[in-house]
């Protein structure tokens, strides 16, 4: 009887001491978020620049992730509660802080420009600086919902293509977004011989997060495993590969 007591003993120590082992899987749930997170209902598979760089860097740490689909409120709930692992791609915010833990950054969220090549972007800083410009940006996008707060004045076109269109065709001057959808964006279209993004110079950028539900099992170690591997892909040069592999025309 002691000998199986003190197997009993041991098997319990080991199944909550909280080590992440190799034989562990850990799902973390996402929404579509191009190019960061590509999980619109038409893939089979769940992909995009941030997906691929947590699988990676835990991968390298010998740790397995899955990723499945699920609606942003119901991540938030539920991460509340500790009943998910977490998710990818998010900030820091404030209340955030009081129920997740943040990895360092995975990539960023930067304000960007769109336009032709010729057009001198260089002293555009601030979003002020756009109202000496023609500007255009998708209806009901955020970055619309900033250029009306600021009060600069610009069209909107139904989608991204529409906007696209009307910087190539219809004279304006700049299409206002986000620098790493942009990026992708031109890509996938074959636009970037056309068209070039900038920063705006004085804009800091976004960091995004993989973040873990404080309540979750091993959340702790998970965050510690994605540190030490994100650190290890930026060493060996995988994580700029993933990267370029999205934003980056093929043959550069």
């Amino acid at each position: 009887m002691s000998k199986f007591l003190t197997s009993l003993m041991i098997f319990l120590i080991l199944l909550f001491s909280g080590v992440v082992r190799a034989n562990d899987v850990y799902t973390f749930y996402v929404v579509d978020y191009p190019p960061y997170i590509m999980a619109s209902n038409d893939d089979l598979t769940i992909h995009g620049i941030d997906v691929e760089v947590v699988k990676a860097a835990f991968n390298s740490q010998e740790v397995k992730v899955i990723f499945e689909r699920l609606p942003w409120k119901r991540i938030i709930k539920s991460m509340q509660e500790g009943r998910i692992a977490g998710t990818v791609s998010c900030s820091k915010r404030e209340l955030r802080g009081s129920f997740m833990y943040f990895s360092d950054p995975i990539s960023h969220v930067r304000r960007a420009i769109l336009s032709k090549n010729n057009l001198d972007t260089g002293n555009i800083r601030t979003l002020s600086d756009l109202n000496r410009y023609s500007v255009v940006t998708v209806s009901s996008w955020g970055m619309q919902k900033e250029l009306v707060k600021s009060d600069i004045k610009h069209r909107s076109s139904p989608d991204l293509v529409s906007a696209l269109k009307a910087v190539l065709y219809r004279n304006m001057d700049i299409l206002y977004m986000a620098e790493y959808p942009a990026l992708y964006y031109l890509k996938k279209l074959g636009m970037q011989t056309e068209l070039k993004v900038s920063e705006l110079q004085g804009e800091k950028p976004l960091p995004l997060h993989l973040c873990i539900s404080q309540k979750f099992p091993n959340s702790e170690r998970l965050k510690v495993a994605m540190n030490k591997g994100l650190r290890a892909i930026k060493a060996n040069g995988l994580y700029d590969s993933i990267v370029s592999k999205y934003l980056q025309a093929s043959d550069r």
